[in-house]
């Protein structure tokens, strides 16, 4: 390896997208678009806490993703009603 040349880790990578999407979604202003980009945030911040080794950022980010995609699906379920 040269010196001074670092390499990108991937799971730093999936962390980082994973908080841009949650940042993402707090600017959008239909809410099936916001749990969606939330929850595909929040999925891929649990796998980069599953990955790290972190247990309790892995079940807190895990809860998050069961309570938004229950949301998102009464979302929908309203709006089918509709």
């Amino acid at each position: 390896m040269v010196s001074g040349m670092h390499t990108i880790d991937p799971v730093e990578v999936l962390g980082l997208a994973g908080m841009i999407l949650v940042f993402l979604s707090f600017i959008v202003k239909d809410w099936r678009w916001l749990y969606g980009f939330n929850m595909s945030g929040a999925i891929l911040l649990t796998l980069y806490a599953y990955l790290r080794g972190d247990p309790i950022f892995t079940i807190v980010e895990a809860g998050i993703v069961v309570f938004l995609a229950y949301r998102l699906a009464g979302e929908l379920r309203r709006t089918r009603e509709n």
